[in-house]
């Protein structure tokens, strides 16, 4: 009879680790699903949205940089970036002629016609050919308004 017992307590002992082992198991399988399901929206939604630097520099040594957000699915421009760096504080005036902007102060700093000081744009280092808003931005430029003279 000892042997019976002893093999009904080796029984119940392997199935009590066995059941926990199996809820442990079940339990981490859902959290990586869980982990997994995340994964799958968070790159979707990283595929749909890029990022542009704005740099402001102000040609007395002071640099004001921010990263901004937005969809790739839209035509985002340099105006949109640079509105959105500076949470608004820029002034423009819109040609209809040309259908495109020409930016006259950023922050507190106005272009000074008797100094020749304008604020121009540059993408990736180059001077920009078109206005702020015709020009569209791309994942990862790096537009840089500088106050300089021309």
């Amino acid at each position: 009879m000892d042997k019976l017992k002893l093999l009904v307590i080796v029984l119940i002992l392997w199935a009590t680790f066995a059941s926990v082992f199996a809820a442990s198991y079940f339990n981490r399988v859902e959290l990586l699903e869980k982990e997994v399901s995340y994964l799958k929206v968070f790159k979707e939604s990283s595929q749909k949205n890029a990022t542009v630097v704005i740099v402001i520099n102000f040609g007395n040594g002071t640099v004001f940089a921010k990263a901004v957000y937005y969809k790739i699915d839209t035509n985002f421009s340099v105006l949109n970036a640079t509105l959105s760096a500076v949470s608004g504080k820029m002034e423009y005036v819109y040609f209809e002629k040309f259908g495109d902007v020409f930016v006259t102060k950023i922050f507190d700093v106005e272009n000074d016609v008797n100094s020749s000081k304008y604020w121009m744009f540059y993408i990736n280092g180059e001077l920009s050919q078109t206005g702020a808003l015709q020009t569209k931005v791309s994942p990862n430029d790096v537009i840089e308004w500088r106050y300089e003279s021309f």
